[in-house]
């Protein structure tokens, strides 16, 4: 069982909150999360130490940042190494989502001599009146998807699947049904096949 990440601290900080979703709904009203953070990030920071951690930080926000506004989306929140993204496509957080870990995996830290293997979930819901309440479900659903990642994986939800599964640029495994903290009943969880040129 994995201690309390970065993750976690995102979707804690979002709280009851509002949360600034402007212009990131689809025509149907679903918006698509996407949650990352890099595994074992105290591992590095004890290995680099705090200032050069704290460089790499700052080199991580801003190549995320770059990303995800790339693909059209939004940074809603960020915690240490961790963040939430918004975007009002599937395809376009997906394909963040993949081209992050590939900007990553090409990317060795220096002085660590290793790459940063990032974890990231993704999840779309839909707009509904009690919007605070679905919002809260589908944030805790995207950040427990992402903490089911390993470094260097991509999972999402069978929402994401279902919204991107007839585009033949994805490769889909299935990684069954799972029980998350906090969510009753199963979910069907994912795994994205990064590693294809075509996506």
């Amino acid at each position: 069982m994995r201690g309390a990440s970065s993750i976690d601290a995102v979707a804690a900080a979002v709280g009851d909150e509002p949360l600034d979703f402007g212009g990131m709904s689809s025509p149907d009203g679903a918006i698509t999360l996407l949650f990352s953070d890099i595994e074992d990030s105290t591992g590095i920071e004890e290995r680099l130490g705090e200032g050069r951690w704290a460089g790499v930080l700052r080199d991580q926000d801003v190549l995320v940042r770059q990303l995800v506004e790339h693909h059209g989306g939004k940074v809603v929140k960020s915690e240490k190494d961790g963040c939430m993204c918004s975007f009002a496509s599937s395809h376009a957080g997906l394909r963040c989502g993949i081209e992050m870990q590939r900007t990553f995996a090409e990317q060795p830290v220096p002085d660590a001599g290793e790459p940063l293997r990032v974890r990231i979930g993704l999840h779309a819901g839909f707009v509904i009146a009690d919007a605070s309440d679905f919002f809260g479900r589908n944030v805790v659903l995207a950040a427990r998807i992402a903490e089911h990642a390993r470094g260097g994986e991509i999972l999402v939800s069978a929402a994401i699947r279902e919204y991107t599964g007839s585009d033949p640029s994805f490769s889909f495994e299935s990684r069954g049904e799972q029980h998350f903290k906090g969510l009753l009943g199963e979910h069907a969880v994912y795994a994205v096949d990064w590693s294809r040129g075509d996506s």
